[in-house]
């Protein structure tokens, strides 16, 4: 469809997946209305991050933000079970925004059995009601939307509760500035992020390549959204490490990058001074080998607002793809599908 043809929006998107995205900022600042829990980290060596897909996210973001300023490390489990060391001295955050996610739940019940501290942001669910039984602190965010639209919702309270919160004041700003500048009623020509998406809708597999730190968290946050919102698979590295690697097989001719773009993920402020001759040798080594470039660039002071900003424009370039694909941003089949048949079976903790 023509992203400047606002009439034909509904019937594409008749959720209004692209209004969720629009409405960020506000998202933002209602979830720091709702975080209030500051979370007693008293001799704790070491926090755990558990959530999956479009709930997990914000733990990736927590342990970028937590490696520059607390003295505790991040670690971030997509999974069943918990790593071994977690114990009395780990505080464990359990992300679910259905509340009924199974890997979580295993994680949250397999936190209790082991003595560690622990708490959880959902909307509701199994996830709540352990919490309630089990007198384990918890915010309840509002429910009934898409847990890849709910980054603010599901990040914000962890930031309070972890001593992280620096920023958030500086991200709603850019979050709803951003909204403006890229909105639906910016035309084409205007909006960089519509014309990404037509370029992105009318080319192959995409390779999003993100500075080391949040800019990558935001490369990986960008596949996650164009293969749910628009349907579209990428392929997602970080720098430096893709050119001691990866590097190698992207600048052979292949079915992989034919026809297909490079997307760099820049975080100006938050890169090492080398990145930038890093990002301009790996981008003229790959010219020939991919059909167009582009690049999102972080806004913003603080390293939060910086990381809003990326993830909002890969947000809206996202549901534009999927505008100018003609699909349905909202629909993610395939995943209903895995849990309907996995649900029929039971599952053990």
């Amino acid at each position: 469809m023509n992203l400047d043809s606002l009439d034909g929006y509904p019937a594409v998107d008749p959720s209004d997946a692209l209004g969720d995205v629009e409405a960020s900022g506000r998202q933002w600042a209602r979830a720091g209305e709702l975080a209030d829990q500051r979370a007693d980290l008293a001799g704790i060596d070491a926090v755990v991050v558990t959530g999956m897909g479009g709930s997990g996210i914000g733990g990736d973001v927590l342990r970028q933000l937590a490696a520059g300023h607390a003295p505790w490390p991040v670690v971030v489990h997509k999974g069943y079970g918990l790593p071994a060391f977690v114990g009395p001295r780990t505080f464990v955050v359990a992300t679910s925004y259905s509340g009924n996610t199974e890997e979580t739940l295993s994680a949250f019940s397999e936190a209790g059995r082991r003595g560690a501290r622990r708490m959880a942001i959902t909307s509701g669910g199994k996830l709540a009601a352990c919490c309630d039984a089990e007198d384990v602190a918890s915010v309840r965010v509002p429910g009934g939307g898409q847990p890849r639209h709910s980054l603010g919702y599901l990040l914000v309270p962890a930031l309070v509760a972890l001593g992280l919160a620096d920023g958030i004041p500086e991200a709603v700003q850019q979050l709803t500035g951003m909204a403006e500048t890229l909105g639906r009623n910016v035309p084409v020509a205007d909006n960089p992020a519509k014309h990404l998406a037509q370029r992105l809708a009318g080319s192959g597999i995409p390779l999003l390549l993100g500075s080391q730190g949040l800019a990558g968290v935001a490369a990986y946050r960008l596949k996650c959204q164009l293969a749910e919102n628009a349907k579209l698979p990428a392929i997602c590295s970080e720098l430096p490490e893709a050119d001691h690697n990866e590097v190698v097989a992207w600048q052979e001719p292949g079915s992989e990058s034919r026809g297909g773009g490079l997307i760099s993920l820049r975080d100006g402020d938050g890169e090492h001074p080398r990145m930038r001759r890093r990002f301009e040798v790996t981008s003229e080594l790959l010219d020939e080998r991919f059909a167009w470039q582009a690049e999102l660039v972080a806004t913003g002071t603080s390293p939060l607002a910086r990381l809003a900003s990326l993830v909002l424009q890969g947000d809206l370039v996202s549901v534009y793809t999927a505008l100018a694909l003609d699909r349905d941003p909202t629909p993610v089949r395939t995943i209903d599908l895995l849990k309907t048949a996995l649900g029929r079976e039971a599952v053990g903790p």
